[in-house]
């Protein structure tokens, strides 16, 4: 990770202002058109949801704001982020997958899919839990593929933030397309202006991955 110089930040005051808010965050829900990638994945016989969590990770690499973090109460600039997918056990309660981005789709699959299943089979306060959750470079994901929902909230804890966004993605219409994806993200690094520019930045990456 590289500090953020705050004497030559544009942003310093608004880190300044906002880091220190107890609720730091703010939430935009939207409306995706994900028909295109839903009829690609039908077609070549791949996972749709594996497939959303592969391109929200590679967007989050091409648009850099979404790798800002703070660390000891500093503002810095991450080079790569993991992703902390929230899943279901067979006993219907959740679990975390840890996947890190591939460059290939075939790769991050055979990948996710084995880290999918072992998670699946430990318990919450695992070994990869305990190594893994509460690091900076994560992007925290969670699904919600019953709910086509239209707001949402997530439970805070009052520790010191680390900045980390948080995408959840909603149940896919079939017939209109749509599904609906929330984003949090820290005020202090972030503003409405950068979550336009990265669900346009996730657009553009769905696009390309259907023209492979």
């Amino acid at each position: 990770m590289t500090p953020i110089p705050l004497t030559s930040w544009p942003r310093a005051q608004h880190f300044a202002l906002f880091k220190d808010f107890t609720q730091p965050y703010f939430n935009v829900c939207v409306q995706l058109d994900m028909q295109p990638l839903y009829q690609y994945c039908q077609s070549h016989k791949r996972s749709f949801f594996q497939s959303y969590i592969f391109l929200a990770l590679r967007a989050c690499h091409q648009y850099h704001p979404m790798q800002l973090r703070i660390v000891d109460d500093n503002p810095v600039q991450l080079q790569s982020t993991r992703a902390s997918v929230v899943e279901l056990a067979p006993d219907d309660t959740f679990r975390f997958s840890y996947f890190n981005l591939c460059n290939d789709f075939a790769e991050f699959a055979k990948r996710a899919h084995q880290v999918s299943e072992s998670a699946k089979q430990q318990p919450l306060f695992s070994s990869a839990f305990e190594q893994t959750e509460g690091e900076a470079d994560l992007i925290h994901i969670s699904v919600l593929p019953w709910l086509a929902f239209s707001s949402f909230s997530h439970a805070h804890s009052q520790g010191t933030s680390l900045g980390i966004p948080k995408l959840v993605f909603g149940k896919y219409d079939t017939e209109t397309g749509k599904m609906p994806l929330s984003i949090d993200v820290h005020h202090a690094l972030m503003d409405g202006l950068h979550v336009a520019r990265f669900v346009e930045c996730f657009m553009q990456c769905i696009n390309s991955y259907c023209q492979e």
